[in-house]
């Protein structure tokens, strides 16, 4: 593939009709297999002797076992076809649908008429004039990260495509997705949303396929935006793929002020890469480019907490205590620095776990935090922000807060009261007590009333699962 090319995106995904076919081919595999292919070998033998039948009877008979392991080995091959990949030419869609597809199962963008979320379903439909289609798919067999990476391959490469989404695809948290009951383009709601975050400040969008740092970065699609700074998807020129982070300060900040906010931007981003902790996503390179600040960060292959928990519901203690003791850890090394760096934004959208079940932290808020002082703007998400972070006045402690908060949006799957202190208290969660106790003690509104270190979190979090394992 050309360097200038969308990098190759495979999705897959799992139909319980596909696997039942499989089971039903592989166990028909003697018939249509050795014992078909042990008599295509007995009248090729008598078609070249000659023998008992015509010469055209042994030839038809030969065709027809011939063709029956030719249709079985099909059948095995289309129903181990549970993949489609998306490039910048178009898309490639599995075996099982060309039927569906006329025949036609690779298709260019401009093809594509409407992508739809529907039902819990997932359809394609190509509107091409000549070669009409669609292919559907089960969405709870396809990974939520997979279809975050479809919709930016849409946006980016066929942005007229319309687009239709049900409440359950909204709220699986897939990037540029809203409620859309006139089903208006793609491109109306992208801008609508465009206008509404943006509306303040000088941003304009970097494009797909942009390139930068003299072609050593290409932009795939902008992934979200809000706060005060844009996150696109990108590949570097080894193929793998980063998140670059890009500064983006209001309209209306003077411009002592836009200096001091973009300095803080720099200044974290330094800092940034000297950590090294396996469960933080790393700063690998800070640059400007254009009158822009961007930062090159370390792509982590997960699904963010809030959206593990809106997948899979609220999780149980035993596993919730297990994330907060990792979490802690991590948080402990941050404040460990010198001077002590605070994350000023844990939640569970920048809480991501990995394909090995790790938990990594990823976003570091620092730079809004630094950006809302110098602009008098404030931002983070009202409902994990600490009474004194809300104040100007973040410490480490404020970050103990924030995962209190979390802690309590995995337990329940709501964002906790803002500003005020939490526990456990619905039917379900009755049986939590450990967890509550460690929930109100990471969220006391006084700092001298709240837990003083991560150290503190690990070791309560540290006890419960000790007790629960010796139990």
């Amino acid at each position: 593939m050309d360097t200038n090319d969308l990098p190759r995106l495979v999705i897959r995904y799992k139909e319980d009709q596909a696997r039942n076919a499989l089971f039903l081919a592989i166990a028909l595999a003697p018939v249509w297999g050795i014992w078909a292919l042990y008599v295509s070998s007995w009248l090729a033998k008598a078609l070249i002797q000659g023998g008992f039948f015509g010469y055209e009877d042994l030839f038809c008979l030969l065709c027809f076992y011939l063709g029956l392991v030719a249709l079985g080995s099909f059948t095995v091959l289309v129903c181990l076809d549970n993949k489609f990949a998306l490039t910048q030419d178009g898309l490639e869609l599995p075996r099982r649908f060309l039927l569906d597809l006329s025949f036609l199962r690779k298709r260019p963008w401009a093809h594509l008429d409407l992508i739809e979320f529907k039902n819990e379903e997932l359809v394609l439909r190509f509107g091409n004039s000549l070669q009409k289609g669609q292919a559907r798919f089960r969405l709870t067999g396809v990974k939520t990260s997979d279809l975050k990476d479809l919709v930016i391959a849409v946006r980016s490469n066929s942005p007229e495509t319309r687009c239709v989404f049900d409440r359950k695809a909204v709220e699986m948290g897939i990037p540029g997705i809203q409620a859309n009951p006139n089903d208006e383009s793609f491109t109306a709601i992208w801008e609508r949303d465009l206008a509404s975050r943006f509306g303040s400040t000088a941003f304009v969008p970097l494009e797909a396929k942009t390139k930068l740092q003299d072609g050593r970065l290409t932009v795939i699609g902008q992934v979200s935006f809000g706060g005060l700074s844009a996150v696109y998807l990108c590949k570097d020129n080894l193929g793998e793929t980063v998140i670059l982070k890009e500064a983006v300060v209001p309209l209306n900040a003077d411009a002592t002020s836009k200096a001091k906010a973009l300095e803080m931007f720099k200044r974290e981003a330094k800092i940034l890469q000297t950590l090294s902790h396996s469960n933080i996503a790393r700063v690998l390179d800070h640059f400007v480019e254009n009158g822009r600040d961007y930062m090159v960060i370390e792509h982590i292959n997960g699904l963010d907490l809030r959206a593990y928990v809106k997948e899979h519901g609220p999780q149980p203690e035993r596993l919730i205590m297990r994330w907060a003791l990792e979490i802690a850890d991590i948080l402990q090394y941050l404040h460990a620095q010198n001077p002590p760096i605070i994350h000023r934004d844990v939640t569970p959208d920048n809480l991501v776990l990995d394909r090995t079940g790790s938990i990594k932290l990823i976003d570091f808020g620092a730079a809004n935090e630094f950006i809302a002082t110098a602009t008098g703007t404030l931002v983070g998400k009202q409902s994990y922000i600490s009474p004194e972070q809300f104040r100007g006045k973040a410490v480490p402690q404020s970050d103990i807060y924030a995962l209190g908060c979390s802690l309590y949006y995995l337990a329940t799957g709501s964002d906790p009261d803002a500003l005020s202190e939490s526990s456990l208290t619905s039917e379900r969660t009755a049986g939590m007590t450990a967890l509550s106790e460690l929930i109100s003690a990471c969220t006391a509104m006084e700092l001298e009333a709240r837990l003083a270190s991560m150290a503190a979190v690990s070791e309560k979090a540290r006890q419960y699962l000790c007790t629960v394992q010796q139990g």
